[in-house]
């Protein structure tokens, strides 16, 4: 079905939340997608502003072909459902959030549920991607090569490796043994990025695995609120961030990760955000992104 054609490895209303009030306010009373969203295209070495429906998606990413012809969709619904308590979630921090900065609390609850519902569409954001669901076809492609079997097969079995419960629950189980802590900006100035690739990890004594020591792991939720994970314990808070140097770094090092978009409110800081990390702003060839800094102490 034509529908369910255009697939986003970025949710749509996901990307909503980096966008800034001149965009929201140009497209109110339309759908989120229709609204503007600046970004920088790593393959065009371009900064651009074009509706959220126009990136960060690949046609039938999640489906795979029927031998009758038709598609078989049943991830791409299985991501809506994920996908739609996401972003009730989400909708339920920022009222939070907005709480906070105008009553000052000295602490808040965050319940459990909100939490997960954050962490279960991460999960999905780092199994989703479209270079991993690539890498995977090929894998399954040489397996049925080898096997001198139809590999018209290797799309579906590669999306069974992403829909793979085992892996799931391996992270899952990870995620649920460390701290989270929900940074959060109230200057004007102060935000943070995201891209492609918005889940990022750093361990200064070691490899950066999930279940390794000294991990710390950062997944942008808007442009006002971003989930650090790190060390084993049950905290669970909000706390101010406003340090413009520190959250510099921060989204500096988060933008290195990235192998397509970098997206943010604002199109002069993602342009300095660019030029910090050795990307050009051109219409040459394209430019790989740099993956050696450390994230801020």
């Amino acid at each position: 079905m034509a529908e369910h054609k255009r697939q986003h490895y970025l949710p749509a209303f996901y990307l909503y939340n980096f966008t800034n009030d001149v965009q929201k306010s140009e497209s109110k009373g339309k759908e989120k997608r229709e609204t503007k969203i600046y970004h920088y295209s790593i393959y065009q070495e371009k900064m651009l502003e074009r509706p959220i429906r126009k990136v960060a998606f690949e046609s039938y990413l999640y489906s795979h072909k029927l031998g009758n012809g038709e598609y078989n969709h049943s991830l791409e619904q299985e991501l809506q459902l994920v996908e739609d308590k996401a972003s009730n979630a989400i909708g339920c921090l920022s009222d939070i959030y907005r709480y906070m900065l105008k009553t000052k609390p000295s602490a808040i609850e965050i319940k459990n549920a909100l939490m997960d519902s954050v962490t279960e569409i991460l999960i999905w954001q780092i199994k989703r991607h479209p270079d991993l669901i690539k890498k995977f076809e090929t894998e399954c492609g040489n397996y049925l090569k080898e096997r001198e079997r139809p590999l018209i097969g290797a799309k579906e079995m590669a999306l069974g490796v992403v829909k793979d419960k085992k892996s799931y629950d391996i992270i899952k189980e990870e995620f649920e043994k460390k701290n989270k802590i929900i940074f959060f900006t109230s200057a004007k100035e102060a935000h943070f990025i995201t891209t492609d690739n918005p889940f990022v990890r750093f361990n200064r004594s070691g490899p950066n695995g999930i279940a390794m020591d000294g991990t710390e792991m950062y997944y942008p939720i808007t442009s006002n609120m971003l989930l650090f994970m790190g060390g084993n314990g049950k905290r669970k808070a909000f706390q101010l961030e406003n340090d413009t140097v520190f959250l510099q770094q921060l989204n500096e090092y988060m933008a290195k990760y990235a192998t397509r978009y970098i997206f943010g409110k604002s199109d002069i800081y993602i342009k300095n955000i660019v030029a910090k990390i050795g990307l050009k702003i051109s219409s040459g060839s394209r430019s790989c992104p740099l993956n050696s800094s450390p994230p801020p102490s």
